[in-house]
Parts: C-alpha cells; sequence; structure tokens
C-alpha cells in the first residue's frame, strides 16, 4: 500500500496549508445556500455538488493508497499539484470578485441580473468551474496517482457538466438575448477552444 507524500512531511505542511487556503472561502459560498430554499432554477445541482464533491475526494484519496497508477516523479507531481490548487483558487477568488452578489452557491438568476463581462468572463463563461477543475486536478497531482487525477477530473465534468446546463438554461430564460448573444462570443470553460 502506497501513502501519498501529502500525508507525510515534509511535504504535508504546505500541501494542508494550500488546501486549506483554496477550499476554506468557499465556505462564504456555501454556508448561505444551505440554508436557501432549494430554487427549481438550480435543478439540484448545488446538493449534487455538495454530496459528491467531497465523496469524490475521498474517493480519489482512497485510490491514491491503492497506487495502480503512481506518477513516475511524484515529488514533482505534489509541487506542481499544489501550485495548480493556488492558481485555481486565485482564480475562485477573482470571479468572486467579478461577480459579487451574482456570485451563488445555488443557480438563481435574477430579473434585471446584468450579464458580466470583464475580466476573465470576457474570455470564458465560467471561468470559475474552471477554476474548480484546475484546483481538483491540482489535488490528484499532489496525490501523486493517475487514477486520482482521473477520478476527480472525470466526475466534476459531469457535477459541473449538470450545473452549466442548468444555470445557461436559467440565465437564457430570464436574461434572455443579453445573455444569448454573450454565449455565442464566448466558450464555456477554455478561452477560444470549449
Amino acid at each position: 500500500m502506497h501513502s501519498p507524500a501529502i500525508f507525510h512531511l515534509p511535504l504535508a505542511v504546505p500541501f494542508w496549508i494550500i488546501f486549506f487556503f483554496a477550499f476554506v472561502r468557499e465556505a462564504r459560498v456555501i454556508r448561505p445556500a444551505l440554508g436557501e430554499k432549494p430554487s427549481a432554477q438550480d435543478a439540484g445541482t448545488f446538493r449534487a455538488l455538495m454530496v459528491g464533491s467531497p465523496l469524490v475526494l475521498l474517493a480519489a484519496g482512497a485510490a491514491s493508497y491503492a497506487s495502480w497508477l503512481p506518477m513516475p516523479a511524484p515529488t514533482a507531481a505534489a509541487l506542481v499539484g499544489m501550485a495548480l490548487i493556488v492558481a485555481g483558487a486565485a482564480l475562485r477568488r477573482h470571479c468572486f470578485r467579478v461577480l459579487g452578489t451574482s456570485f451563488t452557491g445555488v443557480v438563481a438568476v435574477q430579473e434585471g441580473q446584468r450579464v458580466v463581462q470583464s475580466g476573465v468572463y470576457g474570455l470564458v463563461r465560467h471561468p470559475s468551474y474552471t477554476a474548480a477543475f484546475i484546483m481538483f486536478i491540482g489535488v490528484g497531482l499532489a496525490l501523486q496517482d493517475w487514477l486520482s487525477v482521473a477520478i476527480l477530473l472525470f466526475a466534476h465534468c459531469y457535477l459541473y457538466g449538470r450545473r452549466v446546463v442548468a444555470e445557461e438554461r436559467a440565465l437564457v430564460a430570464t436574461l434572455g438575448a443579453a445573455y444569448a448573444d454573450y454565449m455565442l462570443r464566448t466558450k464555456r470553460f477554455i478561452p477560444f477552444v470549449f
């Protein structure tokens, strides 16, 4: 049985500081949403993320201990993973600032809400989800196992894929042509690509 280096000194200290830095801010979005009545626009995606994401993290951690697909340079992988977690967290915080009160845990689009197209939102429609993918890929790399990366990536593609469909449906239904035009000019996650 393999034990990833992020669970042992010296890498454990920086990893868990970075992990805490990256994910503690998410509580400011999650906590208010936990007390809200489920939104029809959300289509259960908030609950799916709140249950699914921790389960996926546990599955990825367990897979790293089994080490079916270990990485050839584990320490380098852990360091690159930590750097990706920081980069993803920084991008998420930028998204929090740019969207302001429009950044919510549940999908809840309001009449008259403006379509934000500044900052990274000028390049992609869902940079905060791109940031989440970067963070979760970073966790997988820090776990030093390719199967962990795959579990985190594909499970979150499914979870956030459902979320994006519900969110874009709500945005078009509520904001109409303004959001539809924005969709034509931008990609979902990766500028000029996808």
